[in-house]
């Protein structure tokens, strides 16, 4: 990137936080198309008090480094002035990086701010899967991207988040909200190649944009990704499945998801009340985020009670389905739903 391009100020909005801006247009752009429909960015100078993130300023002096380090990835160098609610990116430059690095760190800041009103954060997908608000939670290769991939195949699902929702309750304490983030999609490669084809899955691969692409084939070849992993941006997802990307959607039931070593081992069944808050709370995040942690991010204790105590009211259910069956799968879990639901929680 060329450092002497005209720089511009923008904000950046989202339901707990608002965030300032300092870059080039064409960054701009970039993160403004990586952030949608989750945060909003608009021309013009954030309010004094705010968060400023760029890529275009001298560190002061009471500034402190803060690295990330994710697996498979480039370390991304940040010089940090709390007193003036400053950061800046270091490095790797690059436009690509700037701009992946830069709506990391906002996002960052909004989900603290996030954390602080107390949202729950879970590992989970969210979807609505035929009508109904489905929060599928589960950890790593728990198949939560696979199932919601397959249910937007199928027409029968819209994502909001692939793998991290947070979850909100309203001023009744009976109606749950989940929201999604602008984070990239995590895809194992065998995924695609059985939802696409291993030759389209191919082209799909040429066609990513995101940078650390380039890096995690070597977590494969190490051995730490037994299938190989690619990320896919929002918008990119959006236009392989030619599908539009929810912003929230109303929770209306918990679905745990987990992926079945063999077809009879398929289930699904309610989890009693007496258990929900236990097994939900294997898949709440302790921090909102994976690094940058350094914003203040510790919440009312009440608040976030009042908003687990909701969620657990959910119906919630089990769920374990034959990953090389999902697209069948995806209709069975929709019809036994609906039809739980129909008939009460």
């Amino acid at each position: 990137m060329d450092s002497n391009t005209a720089t511009d100020h923008y904000t950046v909005r989202s339901p707990f936080a608002s965030t300032g801006l300092l870059c080039t247009q064409s960054v701009a752009d970039h993160v403004q198309r990586l952030a949608a429909p989750y945060l909003h960015l608009q021309p013009g100078s954030s309010a004094p008090d705010t968060w400023r993130v760029t890529a275009h300023a001298t560190p002061s002096d009471r500034s402190v480094t803060e690295s990330v380090t994710a697996l498979g990835e480039v370390a991304v160098d940040y010089a940090v002035d709390h007193t003036d609610r400053t950061l800046v990116h270091l490095a790797p430059r690059g436009e690509a990086w700037v701009t992946q690095s830069l709506l990391r760190a906002t996002r960052a800041i909004h989900r603290s701010a996030a954390s602080r009103r107390g949202v729950l954060f879970v590992h989970a997908g969210l979807v609505e899967l035929n009508g109904l608000g489905v929060a599928l939670v589960g950890g790593s290769r728990a198949g939560k991207t696979s199932f919601v991939m397959a249910s937007v195949l199928n027409g029968s699902g819209v994502m909001v988040c692939n793998d991290d929702v947070s979850l909100t309750v309203d001023s009744t304490g009976g109606t749950v909200t989940g929201t999604g983030w602008p984070r990239s999609i995590s895809v194992r490669l065998d995924t695609l190649d059985l939802l696409f084809g291993e030759d389209r899955a191919r082209a799909v691969l040429a066609s990513l944009s995101h940078p650390a692409n380039e890096t995690l084939p070597s977590l494969r070849a190490s051995g730490i990704e037994q299938h190989g992993t690619a990320l896919i941006y929002p918008w990119e997802y959006a236009d392989l499945l030619e599908t539009k990307i929810g912003r929230s959607l109303t929770v209306d039931a918990i679905v745990h998801l987990s992926l079945a070593d063999d077809p009879t081992e398929a289930e699904f069944a309610p989890v009693p009340p007496p258990h929900r808050g236990e097994l939900l709370d294997r898949g709440v995040l302790p921090l909102p985020n994976k690094h940058l942690n350094i914003f203040g991010h510790q919440p009312e204790p009440e608040a976030l009670l009042r908003t687990h105590n909701a969620v657990t009211a959910l119906p919630t259910f089990r769920f374990r389905y034959s990953f090389s069956d999902v697209r069948q799968e995806v209709d069975r879990l929709a019809d036994l739903l609906r039809g739980r639901l129909s008939n009460g929680p």
